[in-house]
């Protein structure tokens, strides 16, 4: 999972500004060209138009595509993007529910499945998959966008725990192991077993003593984490507590939709983060950084344990080895949770079709291509010719990724080279078509063993549901204002100078009592239509 395209060209919300035209977005003029594509790409991704799988599609669909481009941030500065001029469709659109269902509904963008037997590929899919078809609907029941689809049953679990294995190592050599924490140098493997005492107590070594040798003091970093990051967040933390914990605080619990920061439990795992900050286990950083500067930070290998996706991109590969995975951290019980997170592998909005483009389906033929597992792959990783694939399939006729980029890691290879957005990569087509990245076989490897058998009894990720326009608009007017406050609440109390008290979070609840009733309520409606529909039993 790429560390930097997630947080710049996936994560897109919709901000202010006024329209503009294609040819003040960044990407010159599409003058000339059947289709012209505004694509959200940040400057250090290849642009499109050179890209060699793209130029395959545009030969073998006959289809004349050119690719303009918006950052991120130019993307968002506009109020009103489907009125772009010169444009046919917006590539990693980005649009909430509630914006596909409203564009729709005017038909500013275009109802697809209107289009379907122009999309052979796209059909079969939701012939295939009534779980993919119904997640993609808006609640006039038709499909506004074409979806991202990439299932390896990784984003439930976006958390590792890593330790520093060779500064325990050297806190052993000395004989400074803390008081009661038996660990030996032949138990620093993957899948260390200690508690979270056991863990705090280490780490305060940590940062009591210069563990790195450098003369700078207090450089080191006990625990590193980027807080309420969709990846490396503290919610295993929290889960160790005894609560199925994700950074919506939102999880589905044996068929009922449930807010952990309801829970005493909860609390009481940010009181013991509180304690663990001022005794400088947990810095400021943890709060207030973005994930690059956490990832750029973390490279000569400062941190003495840290939560991220994998260690491969948090630290250079000379202290990879430095690094292990700790299983869930043991409460006083000697019990370990994690929470399933929400993230979901059926994404809506990759790309959407204006209603002003003049041949829809001859459009949206193009896009159907990228559907088929071989173009997904290159969309998904980069062009075979760029390296990303060997040039040669296996004897099974199954692509195979290029796992040695030189001194270049795997991550920044994909960002510069990898177009991300509309794939279609699911279990089936990784067992049949297309070869799982190494680093990516490992992972699923690690949960197995060491993550996923300590899921909190009876959580599940919520799927993706289907919103009346209503219960949208009940989304959209209490989701974010909650999100904020429990967000405003956790960091303050976790970094200030006092201890937080019970009175204060029962406040914080009280207050925010209605915005998590119709919440609830919302998407425990949802989820029971969702249910029916699919015929899911519990």
């Amino acid at each position: 999972m790429n560390k930097k395209i997630i947080a710049g060209i996936m994560a897109v919300t919709m901000c202010a500004a006024a329209a503009f035209t294609v040819t003040g977005c960044g990407g010159g003029k599409g003058s000339g060209h059947e289709f012209t594509v505004l694509a959200v790409k940040e400057e250090t991704v290849k642009d499109y138009n050179d890209m060699q799988v793209f130029k395959d599609i545009a030969k073998e669909t006959g289809k004349d595509v050119y690719w303009t481009f918006n950052t991120s941030t130019q993307y968002s500065n506009n109020t009103d993007p489907v009125g772009i001029k010169g444009i046919d469709a917006i590539y990693h659109s980005g649009f909430s529910n509630l914006k596909l269902n409203d564009y729709g509904k005017r038909k500013r963008i275009v109802a697809i499945d209107e289009y379907l037997d122009s999309m052979p590929n796209f059909k079969k899919i939701l012939e295939d998959r009534p779980d993919i078809r119904e997640a993609l609907k808006s609640p006039d029941g038709h499909i506004y966008s074409l979806p991202r689809v990439e299932e390896m049953g990784l984003k439930t679990y976006p958390n590792i725990l890593f330790l520093n294995k060779k500064w325990v190592e050297k806190l052993i050599d000395n004989g400074n192991m803390p008081e009661g924490v038996n660990i030996t140098k032949e138990q620093l493997v993957d899948g260390l077993d200690i508690s979270r005492n056991e863990f705090k107590a280490i780490l305060q070594k940590f940062k009591d003593n210069n563990m790195d040798d450098s003369i700078a003091d207090n450089d080191e970093v006990p625990l590193a984490f980027v807080s309420d990051n969709w990846q490396g967040n503290e919610s295993d933390f929290i889960a160790s507590f005894g609560l199925p914990e994700n950074r919506q605080h939102k999880t589905l619990v044996n068929g009922k939709i449930t807010f952990t920061v309801e829970d005493e439990k909860w609390f009481n795992a940010i009181k013991e983060m509180n304690d663990w900050y001022n005794k400088g286990l947990i810095r400021t950083a943890a709060f207030d950084q973005d994930q690059d500067t956490f990832l750029a930070k973390g490279q000569d290998g400062r941190y003495g344990a840290f939560y991220w996706w994998e260690k491969n991109t948090v630290v250079s590969k000379d202290k990879r080895d430095d690094y292990i995975v700790v299983k869930p951290l043991k409460d006083d019980d000697g019990n370990r949770y994690v929470g399933p997170s929400n993230e979901l592998e059926v994404e809506k909005s990759a790309c959407v079709i204006l209603g002003t483009c003049k041949d829809k389906a001859g459009l949206l033929s193009y896009f159907d291509k990228f559907f088929e597992p071989d173009y997904s792959a290159q969309i998904n990783y980069g062009s075979i010719s760029a390296g990303a694939f060997l040039p040669e399939k296996n004897a099974d006729g199954m692509l195979v990724p290029n796992d040695d980029h030189g001194a270049q890691s795997a991550d920044d290879f994909r960002m510069q080279n990898a177009a991300y957005g509309v794939v279609y990569l699911t279990e089936e087509v990784f067992e049949k078509n297309v070869v799982m990245e190494s680093r990516a076989k490992l992972r699923k490897e690690i949960l197995a063993e060491h993550v996923i058998p300590y899921t909190y009894p009876g959580a599940e990720p919520i799927p993706n549901l289907n919103y009346t326009e209503s219960e949208l608009k009940i989304l959209s007017q209490y989701e974010a204002t909650l999100g904020k406050n429990i967000k405003s609440y956790m960091t303050n109390a976790i970094i200030g100078a006092s201890v937080p008290s019970k009175s204060d979070w029962q406040k914080m609840i009280s207050n925010n009592r209605n915005s998590i009733d119709k919440i609830k309520k919302t998407n425990q409606d949802a989820y029971d239509r969702y249910v029916a529909t699919i015929g899911k039993t519990n």
